[in-house]
């Protein structure tokens, strides 16, 4: 018998709180459409218009309880041109660092051009003293043979093919 009356108390429990869910208002639009709603008409809808309310409650529209915000987005024109101001930055920054590495570029050609130039001028007034040049290795080389120092023209002359005349 306790369980039956623990069941009887939870479904009329469940009845007394749906019987709070009908609470509806009604009331006929601007466009004619009938609405339903558990909230009231909105603020300045005639009452003549509204056409339920739950009980105890007036039929007049209770006013909002809170007033309407403003969208905080920017419209898309806003957006449009900070997302242009960015592109032109970002486009700005990216030809300023193009033009910062070809000029790094040009100067280490520029200076491997001079240094071949001195190299040759060596290398043309030696004609048989032993020449030296440094390797990788940061040791220095030493140049005795024709052979070897034809060798060293040939790279040289390469090197200068791609060098301004200066």
């Amino acid at each position: 018998m306790n369980a039956r009356c623990v069941r009887l108390l939870c479904s009329a429990a469940l009845a007394l709180t749906s019987l709070l869910a009908h609470a509806q208002y009604s009331w006929i639009d601007d466009k004619g459409m009938r609405v339903f709603s558990d909230r009231p008409a909105p603020p300045g809808t005639p009452t003549g218009r509204i056409l339920k309310t739950p009980r105890g409650m007036d039929a007049a529209p209770l006013p909002a309880a809170v007033p309407a915000v403003p969208d905080a987005t920017p419209d898309w024109k806003k957006r449009e041109e900070e997302y242009k101001r960015r592109s032109a930055l970002r486009t700005g920054e990216e030809e300023k660092a193009k033009l910062a590495a070809r000029d790094t570029r040009r100067l280490a050609h520029d200076i491997q051009c001079v240094r071949a130039r001195e190299a040759q001028g060596k290398l043309e007034q030696l004609e048989t003293a032993r020449f030296q040049r440094w390797n990788n290795k940061g040791e220095r080389d030493q140049l005795p043979e024709l052979e070897n120092r034809q060798r060293e023209m040939l790279r040289l002359r390469a090197v200068l093919a791609g060098c301004v005349p200066g």
